[in-house]
């Protein structure tokens, strides 16, 4: 089976004039002031380089800005997830990081004395990873997530003729 063809921007001269002579180079502006050197780290973009591809990169950069909406699915609850043995519903399996969880004597303990009576239903698993230290017996080396953040207030513009970087009172 042979690979597909490059897809490929269709430039325009006069649109794209500040990116359409190097932007489909092998190592674009290698020889210019806007970069240091051969070590290609440091990027010196002007306003009209950094519009255009900020315009191009449009439409793989997602519309989700709001890190609520990644509520449960960040570093410090896989983390938590992968240290507590559970997995986050709709989430990733890991392999369990303490493998000593034995249950011990399950026959008895305070829990099932006779004289006592308790109604329980199972904790769901968000509440676990969420609050590792309330809804476990032995959380161990568990880091504690964002709970949430405020809310966010960005409107993305649905006009493609405005700059991109203006100010909308």
């Amino acid at each position: 089976v042979d690979p597909l063809e490059p897809i490929q921007l269709e430039l325009d001269e006069e649109e794209d004039s500040a990116v359409y002579t190097w932007f489909y180079d092998h190592k674009p502006l290698v020889k210019t002031k806007l970069i240091n050197g051969p070590s290609y780290r440091r990027w010196h973009l002007s306003l009209p380089i950094m519009a255009t591809l900020y315009r191009f990169a449009g439409q793989l950069l997602s519309d989700l800005v709001d890190r609520n909406y990644f509520y449960l699915f960040d570093m410090e609850s896989f983390f938590t997830a992968k240290a507590l043995n559970m997995c986050i519903p709709g989430g990733p399996k890991f392999e369990p990081l303490y493998r000593d969880m034995e249950k011990g004597d399950e026959d008895w303990n305070e829990f099932n004395d006779i004289n006592k009576l308790i109604i329980r239903s199972p904790l769901r698993t968000e509440y676990r990873i969420a609050f590792p230290h309330l809804y476990n017996n032995r959380p161990r080396k568990v880091r504690l997530g964002v709970y949430h953040t405020p809310m966010i207030m960005y409107i993305k513009t649905e006009d493609p003729d405005l700059p991109a970087f203006y100010y909308d009172p």
